[in-house]
């Protein structure tokens, strides 16, 4: 089960001319239960080989939606461009059955890319859009009390609702590494498209080192940082003090050699890109003092009386 911590603690304190003084208020809050962090190197082993996100024409044949993406003949290495974690799906969300309180979230990660193919000299061939995706498991404590039925006109909606949990993902994924995959045993099934044979001649076979043979499918690495939380709809008193930081998701790592993955596993998890930041800064016009408040004989640089409150209070 996850758990949070406070970080960047602030302390706001604002005065008023009036007299009021600061109070605590009762709101309709989206408490988080339970949430955790998750920093995963997609191998080409959890991910496979990658797929055409959409139909596409590829000479003499239609390479679908879905489909393995079957290299050039005659190309020598491949990149990566613009991926992009297209949209995170929530395929289920169920009582645990063995942990009381606890929920068993399964999220899918959509993941869209484009894989730019070049010969040995470095001449670009082509590019395709090739999509791949990635299941994730999680448990995370949700609390038991969901036998309410919950109805607000708040986001336009004409049907009741249950109280809850409910589930928030965020993600970001990161492009770091792309390898043609060649055949074990040379020009295995001829697999050379384009109605050339195995080192024939014609679109560009001949030009294919013999020792590996004509690519067959093209294996990619990605990190992925996500956060996934549980949170409910509750009544609350709040007093803010920060972003909170979730502590890592006990999962079982996957072993990898590969420098990318040992790279990715080696930075450290950017929660700036998960939580905007919140220091509170003045939006007063610099200089515009209340008069009551100028100390007499103080000025700052620009000839501006000093002021006791450097609110925005009227």
């Amino acid at each position: 089960m996850g758990a949070f911590e406070l970080d960047n603690n602030v302390t706001i304190k604002a005065e008023c001319r009036s007299g009021q003084q600061q109070r605590e208020e009762c709101i309709i809050a989206q408490k988080i239960f339970d949430q955790c962090k998750i920093q995963k190197c997609l191998t080409p082993a959890i991910l496979g080989p990658a797929r055409a996100a959409r139909n596409v024409p590829t000479c003499n044949e239609m390479l679908c939606e879905g489909d393995i993406i079957v290299p050039p003949c005659n190309a020598a290495n491949v990149s990566i461009k613009n991926l992009e974690l297209e949209r995170i799906e929530i395929l289920s969300k169920r009582k645990n059955p063995f942990k009381p309180g606890c929920w068993d979230v399964e999220l899918k990660y959509v993941i869209f890319y484009d894989l730019e193919f070049r010969r040995a000299d470095g001449t670009c061939i082509g590019c395709i859009g090739a999509v791949t995706n990635y299941t994730l498991k999680v448990t995370l404590f949700g609390s038991d009390e969901s036998e309410i039925t919950v109805a607000s006109d708040l986001y336009g909606s004409c049907a009741n609702a249950v109280g809850g949990p409910f589930v928030s993902a965020e993600g970001k994924a990161v492009a770091l590494q792309a390898e043609l995959k060649f055949a074990s045993n040379n020009c295995g099934g001829c697999g050379c498209g384009c109605g050339c044979g195995c080192g024939g001649s014609g679109c560009g076979c001949d030009d294919v080192d013999s020792a590996f043979g004509a690519p067959i499918a093209v294996n990619v690495t990605i990190g992925l940082f996500t956060i996934v939380k549980l949170f409910r709809t509750v009544n609350m008193v709040v007093v803010s003090h920060g972003n909170c930081v979730p502590e890592s998701c006990a999962c079982p790592s996957v072993s990898s050699s590969a420098d990318a993955c040992e790279f990715f596993d080696s930075l450290e998890f950017p929660m700036e890109i998960f939580a905007p930041t919140a220091t509170p800064q003045s939006c007063c016009v610099p200089g515009s003092c209340i008069k009551e408040d100028c100390v007499e004989g103080e000025t700052d640089s620009a000839g501006n009386c000093g002021c006791r409150n450097r609110g925005c209070c009227r």
